[in-house]
């Protein structure tokens, strides 16, 4: 019967663990969307926008104006260059251009 309290009461401190796990595992990384977005879109940007790639995001006829819609770009952007992002790389990078740009 003791064993048996025991396993349920270790149990019950394992369960926050593993949420907090699940969430940090879930949670977008600005630092790697960054990374995703320097490599892969930075010259086409670049190239559209006279030299200035950071352009795109500050210019004043910006298109983008909610986060589902930077999803949404970021997701046709990816798809038109190319690369095989999963959605979670997709986050990243839609999480660093909203840290960085859109600040929504």
């Amino acid at each position: 019967m003791k064993k048996q309290i025991a396993k349920q009461q270790y149990a019950l401190l394992l369960i926050p663990f593993f949420a907090l796990l699940s969430q940090s595992a879930s949670a977008a990384n600005p630092a790697h969307g960054k990374d995703l977005h320097d490599a892969n879109c930075q010259s086409c940007h670049a190239s559209l926008m006279g030299g200035d790639p950071d352009k795109i995001y500050t210019r004043s006829d910006r298109r983008v104006t909610t986060l589902s819609g930077l999803k949404n770009q970021v997701t046709r952007c990816k798809t038109t260059v190319g690369v095989a992002w999963p959605d979670d790389q997709v986050q990243d990078v839609v999480e660093y251009l909203n840290t960085r740009f859109y600040k929504m």
